[in-house]
């Protein structure tokens, strides 16, 4: 793969004069997986995107228990773990028949493992497909899962589970790593580095910022934190503590971390954590939204439960250890109505895809996935798009700005912009050496128009730079850069 630039943030930026980087929000699709069979509910969610050749697999918690709902007294509940199908490139999913657990009678229904027939209660469990070389053909799919042992047996562990075919998994047995994992644990393999990355929670004090891995040390003003950790062969791990974040930046409770490796990107980990705050405070603002009634009588049973509310953020790192998380948020939950603005809104399926777009003849685009309803009625998950590399942009107005980029490489003989501008705007790019100093038949016409991959055209050839360092000089008027890439 080429190393793609991404212009996501300043780091790229060796000069900048009217220039900003800016977010942009993913656009509402239709619903993709509706779940209305009798073991799927209010507690649906946690779930995995997998690409398996041409089918997409949605691996998600199935859970009709209407505890911390409507009452005191909480349910049995009997939580599975579900799969769905896309056909058509993740646009819709289907339940397939896998036949494996018996539900109310019939086997004749999706659930891939079962904790009641285990007798082993599940709260999480995170599915990816390894693409290791060297991963065993019966491990393929891997996955993750939290268990609660008790104080006397070791306390919480994460359960490693495998399969061959994504739908029969094995225990395997816990991960030796300590953490509290109460949250959706997320891993994958990075070719780049030849190693596993694994994400999970734990717990640190808010005042002394000491590290609580175990239940019995958490208390109730404890942050909830993001930890990472790492593996050559996904049995021998090395802690690395919590990641860090640039400074400045506040130290706010994450329920989860959704980090992954940006698949457009060679060097780039892109995550989507939920940041939690409880509005107890101003609670009064519940009074005059849809579900004023519920949020009032949840507040007398849970508390925190009724006055909590979610959101998603978004955060980048070219390491994996040291994120960028942004403050605003990436999604909310939207206009009020009678299924939003609740603890457990903003959780979005692990994992992006690439999908066709809608419109004839328009680039691919980013889908990715989020449930609704929680905790309110039958969670459904639906899909969201962006266009490729489009998290964030170089942008300036109409009046103009100019960038010079960071030194890069020229490892190919074409250089394509993924851009986008007005009717009226353009953008310009001249290539210059390592001082900033323009290289004569490298400066080309004015680009209008919207494009993932638009071919820049100079005088010289591109060929004639190739394993040299070059400095882009990008000047925008109206318009938007997203990527560019040497091909």
């Amino acid at each position: 793969m080429s190393k793609r630039f991404l212009c996501w943030d300043t780091a790229g930026m060796a000069q900048n004069r009217g220039v900003q980087v800016v977010p942009h929000k993913p656009e509402k699709k239709d619903l993709a997986l509706i779940c209305d069979n009798e073991w799927e509910g209010v507690h649906n969610g946690y779930g995995s995107i997998v690409q398996v050749g041409d089918t997409v697999r949605l691996y998600y918690r199935a859970d009709p228990t209407r505890h911390l709902t409507d009452t005191k007294t909480m349910s049995p509940g009997r939580a599975t773990i579900c799969v769905a199908e896309s056909r058509d490139g993740g646009r819709t999913f289907r339940k397939p028949c896998i036949g494996k657990y018996e539900y109310n009678g019939s086997k004749c229904n999706n659930i891939v493992y079962d904790q009641q027939r285990h007798g082993k209660a599940i709260d999480n469990f995170s599915v990816f497909y390894d693409t290791n070389p060297d991963c065993p053909a019966n491990e393929k799919f891997k996955a993750l899962s939290e268990r609660n042992y008790g104080p006397s047996n070791g306390g919480v562990k994460l359960i490693y589970f495998a399969s061959a075919d994504g739908y029969d998994f094995r225990e395997i047995g816990p991960l030796p790593i300590r953490g509290t994992f109460d949250t959706y644990n997320v891993t994958f393999w990075d070719a780049e580095t030849k190693q596993y990355f694994l994400y999970y929670r734990g717990f640190h004090g808010k005042a002394d910022g000491e590290d609580h891995l175990r239940w019995a040390l958490v208390k109730p003003d404890d942050i909830r934190d993001i930890r990472v950790a790492t593996s050559p062969d996904f049995r021998t791990w090395t802690e690395h503590g919590r990641i860090a974040f640039e400074e400045g930046q506040a130290d706010t409770p994450m329920y989860t971390n959704q980090i992954t490796k940006y698949f457009r990107s060679t060097d780039t980990f892109i995550g989507f954590p939920v940041r939690y705050n409880d509005r107890a405070a101003e609670k009064r603002n519940f009074d005059f939204m849809p579900l004023a009634d519920r949020h009032r009588r949840i507040t007398e049973l849970w508390g925190r439960e009724g006055t909590a509310v979610t959101d998603c953020t978004i955060m980048t790192s070219h390491d994996g250890f040291t994120f960028d998380r942004r403050d605003e948020a990436f999604m909310t939950p939207g206009p009020e109505s009678r299924t939003n603005w609740w603890y457990g809104n903003c959780y979005t399926v692990y994992g992006l895809l690439e999908t066709q777009a809608d419109e004839d003849g328009a680039p691919n685009e980013m889908s990715f996935y989020m449930g609704e309803n929680y905790r309110i009625k039958n969670v459904n998950f639906r899909r969201y798009t962006l266009r490729l590399d489009g998290f964030f942009s170089w942008y300036a107005p109409y009046k103009g700005g100019e960038v010079l980029s960071k030194a890069v490489t020229v490892n190919g003989d074409t250089l394509k912009v993924n851009f986008a501008t007005s009717a009226v705007g353009g953008m310009t790019v001249e290539l210059c050496d390592e001082s900033g100093t323009p290289l004569e038949g490298y400066a080309s016409y004015v680009l209008f128009g919207d494009s993932v991959d638009r071919p820049v055209e100079f005088e010289q050839p591109l060929s004639a730079l190739a394993g040299q360092t070059v400095r882009l000089k990008i000047r925008l008027s109206d318009a938007h850069l997203y990527s560019f890439v040497f091909e």
